[in-house]
């Protein structure tokens, strides 16, 4: 049939509208509920979904793909991390935070793991020893972010040292024998940190890439990858326990109990990163990366995060760090991004921005909440300073690695 996917198509958005008006998100009293732009967003969704989705499938069959896209996706991605570090909506809109915190910047990390574990799959075919390689780059880089963190985090501990001061009052230790087992423990506590959560809260994303990428290494020289793909996402179902706390069994929570006693997150290579630097990685060792309406599918995707994190909003969760909506949401993202046609030539430095966006912007936000105490209580005046200030240093430290390649920043 000559129209099969423009009804396919058509169906399925009319269907998710629909649902959306049956479940009151389209409301009469909203202004969306009423009958005329019910069917005006079908026709206008369907149309555009439709558009995008044929000029997915015309660049698959003539191979062209746009890995610009995908220097753009992660810098806004970074910039969506930054500004959800900020909370900017915690205490004026529970719907814009939810909106924001819970469905929108969910999808950022897994993104940038996602397109790693793909590049170094296309670049192990000319270079056996790339995940080497790559390793070897990335451990210097992240021990100097962790020097460059330490006096931040010396500074946060500091701030928060009348909390810690009540829970230390709680434990039964002398404060002399305190003082020994703290001298003593330090070493340990360093590595694990540097192994494990990284010496400041986002630089867990390092030791999450360099332990997924030596775990990968290891196994594709013996086995199938894709047996690696379903043993890291029966993995990551583990991480999803933090997020799912509140609707697990009592029994199941019991066990539970044991790991994060003591890991208190899920957040780390093995539960979190490995899953989807493996399935980056598994659609870098295919020819052509494409799915049937994918695009389609990606909207469906969506609206299934959607819906997860209400379902979820006001359980008693752990964190909100795993969403398994964002495994096909991000997978069938990837697809369509690279498709996209762009044919615009653009000199920005996405790339190079993303990666000093991310490694930046907590070094920022906390000097900035330093120098003007009360600059949460202004959140769009503080998300701009931050980006601001941000990108400045970002572009100053591109011109200095440009003068010195052998800068280690």
């Amino acid at each position: 049939m000559k129209f099969k996917n423009e009804i396919v198509i058509t169906l399925i958005i009319t269907m998710l509208v629909l649902f959306l008006r049956f479940i009151n998100v389209f409301q009469i009293e909203n202004g969306l509920g009423n009958p005329f732009l019910i069917i005006s967003m079908i026709i206008c969704f369907s149309f555009v979904t439709i558009f995008i989705q044929k000029n997915i499938d015309r660049n698959y069959k003539e191979n062209k793909v746009y890995y610009q896209n995908l220097d753009i996706l992660k810098y806004i991605s970074a910039i969506l991390i930054m500004i959800l570090h900020l909370r900017p909506f915690l205490n004026f809109s529970d719907q814009l935070d939810l909106t924001f915190n819970n469905i929108i910047t969910r999808i950022c990390v897994p993104i940038f793991f996602i397109v790693t574990g793909y590049f170094v799959a296309k670049k192990q075919n000319n270079n056996e020893n790339y995940i080497t390689d790559y390793v070897k780059r990335t451990i210097p880089l992240y021990l100097v972010w962790s020097l460059l963190y330490l006096p931040i985090l010396i500074g946060t501990i500091l701030q928060n040292l009348p909390i810690m001061s009540e829970y230390l009052s709680k434990i039964n230790i002398a404060l002399p024998l305190l003082i020994i087992l703290s001298m003593l423990l330090l070493p340990v506590v360093i590595l694990i940190a540097l192994c494990y959560t990284g010496i400041y809260y986002h630089l867990w994303y390092f030791p999450a890439i360099i332990f997924s990428l030596l775990v990968l290494k290891k196994w594709t020289k013996k086995f199938n990858i894709k047996y690696l793909l379903a043993i890291s996402f029966i993995l990551l179902l583990f991480g999803a326990t933090e997020t799912y706390y509140g609707v697990l069994p009592v029994s199941i929570k019991d066990v539970l109990s044991y790991y994060y006693n003591i890991f208190f997150t899920t957040r780390n290579f093995l539960f979190f990163g490995l899953f989807y630097v493996v399935l980056g990685y598994f659609v870098g060792t295919k020819e052509k990366a494409y799915s049937k309406y994918c695009f389609t599918k990606l909207i469906i995707s969506f609206f299934l995060l959607v819906f997860e994190a209400i379902l979820l909003h006001d359980t008693n969760r752990l964190n909100s760090n795993i969403l398994l909506s964002c495994v096909p949401l991000t997978y069938y993202l990837f697809i369509s991004v690279i498709y996209i046609t762009n044919k615009i030539k653009l000199k920005f430095q996405f790339g190079n921005l993303s990666k000093y966006y991310y490694l930046l912007h907590p070094m920022v936000i906390f000097i900035m909440s330093l120098l003007i105490k009360d600059i949460g209580n202004y959140p769009y005046l503080n998300i701009f300073m931050v980006l601001l200030i941000t990108h400045i240093i970002s572009i100053l430290i591109i011109k200095l690695k440009k003068k010195n390649k052998k800068l280690i920043i």
